[in-house]
C-alpha cells in the first residue's frame, strides 16, 4: 500500500473515531492565502472543508502545501480527499520551495530549527482563526515538528500521526 493510501486510511479512521465527540464547526469555506503571523511576517496557508477536528498536514523538509495535493497511481491525493469529510489545512514553512518557485511564505534567516517551525505553525493557526483540537499529520521532517508541537501545545492536539517514506529497492 502506498504512503498516500496509508495516510488517507489512517486519517479516515482517526476522524471517524473522533467525530462523535467533536462538534461540527460552521462552514468557513476554502482558503489559500497569506496570513499575517505578527512581527511583519506572513505565511501561506491552504484550507478546505468543514468539521472538527481540523487535520493539519505538516510536510517534509522541502515540502510545500501543494505536495499534499499530488496523487500517485495507487492512491488519491491526501489534501482533497480529507477535505471531503472534515477541515484540512496545509502550509508552506519559510524556505520551502513550490516546485521550481520560491516559498510563498516570507523568508527567514536560515537555518531554522524544529522549535522555530512549531512556533510558526502555532502563530499561523492562531492568526488564521483555525481552532483545535487538531489531528496533526507529519511526513518525514514534519513528523519531528508534529511531535514537538504536541508536546508544546498538548491541549491543542487530539491525535498526532507520523509517516515516513521507505526506500524502495
Amino acid at each position: 500500500m502506498s504512503l498516500g493510501a496509508r495516510v488517507l486510511l489512517l486519517l479516515v479512521t482517526l476522524v471517524t473515531l473522533l467525530q462523535p465527540v467533536a462538534a461540527y464547526a460552521l462552514e468557513s469555506g476554502d482558503c489559500a492565502r497569506l496570513v499575517d503571523i505578527g512581527s511583519g511576517r506572513k505565511m501561506y496557508l491552504k484550507c478546505r472543508g468543514a468539521g472538527s477536528p481540523t487535520v493539519v498536514l505538516v510536510g517534509g523538509l522541502r515540502a510545500s502545501a501543494e505536495d499534499w495535493s499530488v496523487a500517485d497511481k495507487s492512491a488519491p491525493a491526501v489534501f482533497p480527499e480529507v477535505g471531503k469529510f472534515t477541515r484540512v489545512c496545509a502550509y508552506d514553512r519559510p524556505g520551502t520551495p513550490v516546485g521550481e518557485k520560491p516559498s510563498r511564505s516570507d523568508p527567514v534567516p536560515q537555518p531554522t530549527t524544529a522549535k522555530d517551525a512549531v512556533a510558526d505553525l502555532h502563530a499561523l493557526l492562531s492568526a488564521a482563526g483555525e481552532t483545535g483540537p487538531y489531528v496533526l499529520v507529519g511526513q518525514s521532517y514534519g513528523g519531528l515538528v508534529v511531535r514537538l508541537y504536541a508536546r508544546t501545545y498538548p491541549k491543542d492536539v487530539s491525535v498526532s500521526s507520523l509517516s515516513t517514506l521507505s526506500a524502495k529497492g
